[in-house]
C-alpha cells in the first residue's frame, strides 16, 4: 500500500492552526456571554495572520463569516485546549489549557490526525454550520461521505443539488486537504443567501479517498462521535482503541504513534462551591461533594430559591439554552440525566459557567459559576447552602384580578 506523506496543503493549514492558538494565548479573546463566538475586532485581526483568508469581510464581521476560523474556534473548544474563563468586568475570555502544549509536542503527522479527531469525535456538528441555511449534522455527514467514497481520486465529482444545503463538511474537508474543491461562483453570486458556499466540482485527493473509506468502515461517525450519541441519551461513552489506529496503515511506521489522552469521565474527588445567580444581586453558594449528582445539585436550587421542583429542567454546560450539552430532567423524555452522572465525572473547572434552566413555561435561568474546587480526599455528609444574597422571586406571584 501507498505510504503517505503531510503535503505543504496540510503543512500551511497546521501552521494555520497553530498561528490561531498563538493569538489566543497571547490575547485576552474574549468571546460573547450568548453566542460563545469570538468578538468581531479579533477575528478581524487573526483573518489576517492566515494563509488562507477570507475576503469580503469587515471588521464588525461575526465569527459565522469567517468558516476555516470558525472550524478552528470549534477544533479548539472541543479539543479541550482552550476553556471559557470569567475574567474583571463579568467579561468571557478564552484560556488556554496544558493540552496546548502536549499538541505542540506532536509531529505534523499526529497533528493532523488528532485535528480529524476532534473533528469527528469531539464536535457537535450542529455547532459546525455557518452558513445561511445549512443543515450539518451527523446523520448527513454519514450519508454525504458514503456517497463520495464511491468515487476515484483524481477524478473530477459533479456534486448533486442537494449538497448545496450540507455543504460545509464538504469545505471543511478541503480545508484539511482531503479533497479540493472548485467553488460555483457564478451561482453564489446569485443567491440570495448572506453566508453559503455552493461547490461546482470536487477532486478526492489520494490520501483524502483513504481517509474517507476508514472513517466510513471503521470510525463511522454514528458510533464514534460523542454529541450524536450524547444526543440519543448515552453518557457513559467507552472505545475500546484510539481513534487513530487504523489510519497509521497510512503513513511510514513510526510517523503516527502519540496523540493527546482522553480524560473523559476522570473523575475529581474534591468539595465543590457553586455560585448560583438570578441576575446580579440574587445569589447562593452551594457546597457538594464530588459523589454527589447533578441531581442533588438541581435540589439545592429549588431549596435555596424556595422553588417548589414541580417542572422539567436542564443544566446546559455550554451555556447555551436549548443545546444538545446538557443533562436532563430523570422525568424528561430523553437524557442523558442529572442522577446518571456525578459532579466529579462533568468534568468541571474553577470559573466555568452553565445554564440551569428551570420549567420550560416560564423559563427561570439560572447561571451557575464553578466558584471553587477543593480537590482534597473529603465528603461532605449534605450538600449545604454556605451563603445567600437578596431575597429570591416568587415562584408563582400573585397578580391582582382588579381592573
Amino acid at each position: 500500500m501507498t505510504k503517505f506523506t503531510i503535503d505543504e496543503k496540510i503543512i500551511c493549514l497546521l501552521e494555520d492552526f497553530n498561528k490561531f492558538v498563538d493569538y489566543l494565548k497571547s490575547n485576552q479573546v474574549t468571546i460573547g456571554k450568548t453566542t460563545k463566538y469570538i468578538s468581531t475586532k479579533f477575528l478581524y485581526e487573526i483573518n489576517e495572520l492566515m494563509s488562507i483568508k477570507q475576503e469580503d469581510i469587515t471588521p464588525k464581521s461575526i465569527q459565522l463569516a469567517y468558516p476555516l476560523l470558525h472550524m478552528f474556534y470549534n477544533l479548539a473548544v472541543d479539543g479541550k485546549l482552550f476553556v471559557e474563563e470569567v475574567v474583571t468586568g463579568k467579561k468571557l475570555v478564552l484560556k488556554s489549557t496544558d493540552r496546548v502544549g502536549k499538541f505542540n509536542e506532536l509531529n505534523n503527522t499526529e497533528k493532523y490526525i488528532f485535528l480529524l479527531e476532534i473533528l469527528w469525535m469531539d464536535c457537535n456538528f450542529d455547532n459546525l454550520g455557518y452558513q445561511t441555511y445549512d443543515d450539518t449534522n451527523a446523520y448527513r455527514v454519514e450519508m454525504i461521505l458514503m456517497d463520495i467514497s464511491q468515487n476515484k481520486a483524481d477524478v473530477v465529482i459533479y456534486p448533486d443539488n442537494y449538497l448545496e444545503y450540507y455543504s460545509t463538511i464538504l469545505l471543511y474537508f478541503s480545508y484539511l486537504s482531503i479533497m479540493d474543491i472548485e467553488e460555483d461562483k457564478e451561482r453564489n453570486l446569485r443567491d440570495e443567501r448572506k453566508r453559503k458556499f455552493i461547490p461546482k466540482k470536487i477532486i478526492l485527493s489520494k490520501i483524502g479517498l483513504e481517509i474517507i473509506k476508514i472513517l466510513n468502515k471503521k470510525r463511522n461517525i454514528l458510533e464514534w462521535n460523542i454529541p450524536y450519541r450524547r444526543e440519543n441519551g448515552e453518557w457513559e461513552i467507552l472505545f475500546d482503541e484510539e481513534f487513530n489506529m487504523p489510519f497509521k496503515k497510512l503513513f511510514k511506521s513510526g510517523e503516527l504513534e502519540n496523540t493527546l489522552p482522553r480524560s473523559r469521565h476522570e473523575f475529581k474527588e474534591g468539595i465543590y462551591t457553586f455560585k448560583v445567580s438570578l441576575g446580579k444581586n440574587i445569589w447562593s453558594k452551594i457546597k457538594l461533594s464530588a459523589d454527589y449528582t447533578l441531581y442533588d445539585l438541581h435540589n439545592c436550587i429549588q431549596d435555596a430559591f424556595d422553588f417548589s421542583d414541580d417542572h422539567l429542567y436542564s443544566f446546559f454546560m455550554d451555556g447555551k439554552m436549548w443545546s444538545k450539552n446538557r443533562f436532563t430532567s430523570p422525568c424528561d423524555e430523553q437524557g442523558p440525566y442529572v442522577d446518571e452522572v456525578k459532579i466529579g465525572a462533568v468534568e468541571l473547572y474553577k470559573k466555568q459557567n452553565f445554564l440551569y434552566l428551570f420549567d420550560y413555561g416560564d423559563q427561570w435561568r439560572f447561571n451557575v459559576e464553578v466558584f471553587n474546587i477543593e480537590e482534597i480526599n473529603m465528603r461532605l455528609l449534605n450538600p449545604e447552602i454556605i451563603e445567600s444574597k437578596g431575597e429570591p422571586p416568587e415562584q408563582y406571584p400573585e397578580f391582582d384580578d382588579e381592573w
